[in-house]
């Protein structure tokens, strides 16, 4: 029984860790409570490798900034060549990308899906 007990703990341990090294779970900035109904719940955080080891943990997106530009929810925020671009909906349910600037403070291109 033993042996059963220590093989799950180490499966769970290396699933945790694959998690981790994907960025489902290293990359969340802290700051960000993930809360059902909140504007980042259940968004997926994806750091680029390279700018992570250049610039270090991706920053936190301005919400206001976001919000200003027509998100109402985010389902993604990701960091690739020293920008990060945010992927929601606005409220008429419509996807939008947003790409900012390397501190996610200030908007520098709004997509807006019209289908």
């Amino acid at each position: 029984m033993k042996k059963f007990v220590i093989a799950g703990a180490a499966t769970v341990a290396v699933i945790a860790g694959g998690l981790a090294a994907t960025g489902a779970i290293a990359n969340t900035p802290a700051a960000v409570k993930q809360v059902a109904g909140d504007f980042w719940a259940g968004a997926h955080w994806d750091d680029d490798d390279d700018d992570h080891r250049v610039r270090g943990p991706i920053p936190r997106p301005s919400e206001a900034a976001l919000r200003k530009a027509g998100l109402v929810r985010v389902t993604e925020v990701e960091r690739d060549d020293g920008r990060i671009e945010v992927e929601g909906y606005d409220a008429q349910g419509r996807e939008l990308d947003v790409t900012m600037d390397a501190k996610g403070q200030k908007v520098l291109r709004v997509e807006r899906d019209r289908d």
